[in-house]
């Protein structure tokens, strides 16, 4: 039996600040720092012997239990684009509740094939215990400085409520945004910086210093790092077949309608990624890049993604690799879109040999990328006198 979302409340952390819908809507930011990710000063914290630093990893997060697929859902339908009051606000709660239920019945059945989201969290995980592994064994860390990872989502489990809980527990001073989304965009990072703040702003979460990160989509160890998943995944195609294999990247789309999308940064970072990609990699092979457009959260693949393949069929392409080019684990979308779904899209096309480039999860290069971020995010405050 699918679990009903009551009617007046969100998902079961923010229940449990005694937030309504209209709450959540009003702590949310819809000013142009949603475009411009500028929530929280990007400059490097100053530092001094005895600060504790919690570096939090915001990711897409994913339900671990069957129960939780709905909540989940409706969190994400309900997360405002723009200022809703009175009976839009009521209506827009009704829709997300309905879509949620409807998408909740496809949804729960493919979660299950895939062994539900309890792997996707199992890998931010272990990139966050990694990434303390690596900032512990640093010398480059300003001196007496003790750092603490966290991981949370803005669009439910692990909750940022938690990690708030858990940051205040540890005695956190210090606070360093760290989104695992390469590229911003208003529907990923924005939303989570926004959630953040609200957190803050309803005193969930002490006022504290804070940086926030605003996006590694050219970073030269992430690039690399993408490359050399690219480089694996050629290596499953057989011999004879890999001088044909073309690369087609694929990234989330976003809203086209409704909204001032043209101010969203996120498709030409996407780009500049792919670019970025080919230019370390000289061009070897043809390459496109395709937005996975969904009518909503959860909807079936993306025509343009299905009829981008069935083109490339009918121009002669026999072999294809499918790069996620804006996720750093593996996420749904690659684990049975891409990977199942997709796979037997191509294959009905006539494209005979297709793989799914593995995400970065914890590359060492990735990883090291990410120690770098934290470092460059630090500086020893002045000594006095």
């Amino acid at each position: 039996m699918i679990a009903r979302v009551r009617p007046f409340q969100l998902i079961l952390e923010i229940e449990s600040q005694g937030m309504s819908p209209r709450d959540f809507v009003q702590a949310h930011a819809t000013d142009d720092r949603l475009f411009s990710g500028r929530f929280f000063s990007s400059e490097p914290l100053e530092v001094t012997p005895g600060d504790r630093v919690g570096v939090v990893l915001l990711v897409p997060g994913a339900p671990e239990k069957t129960e939780e697929v709905l909540p989940f859902l409706y969190h994400r339908l309900m997360l405002p684009r723009g200022t809703r009051s009175g009976w839009k606000l009521w209506l827009k709660h009704f829709q997300s509740q309905f879509s949620a239920r409807l998408l909740s019945r496809h949804i729960i059945p493919e979660y299950r094939s895939i062994g539900g989201g309890t792997a996707i969290n199992r890998l931010n995980r272990e990139q966050s215990v990694e990434l303390k592994a690596r900032l512990i064994s640093t010398d480059l860390l300003p001196g007496g400085v003790d750092v603490s990872t966290y991981i949370a989502s803005p669009f439910g489990t692990p909750s940022m409520v938690q990690a708030a809980r858990e940051l205040q527990a540890d005695g956190v001073t210090h606070v360093i945004l760290l989104p695992l989304f390469p590229q911003y965009a208003l529907e990923t990072t924005g939303k989570a910086l926004s959630m953040w703040e609200s957190l803050v702003q309803k005193r969930v979460l002490d006022t504290r210093p804070t940086l926030a990160i605003y996006e590694f989509s050219t970073r030269s160890k992430y690039i690399a790092a993408l490359s050399e998943r690219i480089e694996e995944a050629l290596q499953r195609f057989p011999r004879h077949i890999r001088p044909e294999v073309e690369i087609l990247f694929a990234a989330h789309g976003i809203p086209t309608k409704g909204e001032a999308n043209h101010r969203d940064p996120y498709p030409s970072l996407v780009e500049g990624t792919v670019k970025e990609i080919m230019s370390l990699r000289n061009d070897d092979r043809s390459y496109s890049l395709s937005f996975v457009r969904r009518r909503s959260w959860g909807d079936q693949v993306s025509v343009d993604l299905r009829e981008r393949l069935r083109r490339m069929a009918r121009a002669g392409s026999r072999a294809v690799v499918v790069v996620p080019v804006d996720y750093v684990t593996e996420q749904f979308d690659t684990a049975f879109l891409l990977d199942v779904r997709m796979r037997e899209v191509a294959e009905a096309a006539g494209i005979p040999h297709y793989q799914v480039a593995s995400g970065l999860n914890c590359h060492p290069l990735f990883m090291d990328g990410l120690t770098d971020l934290v470092v460059e995010s630090l500086v020893a405050a002045p000594s006095e006198g």
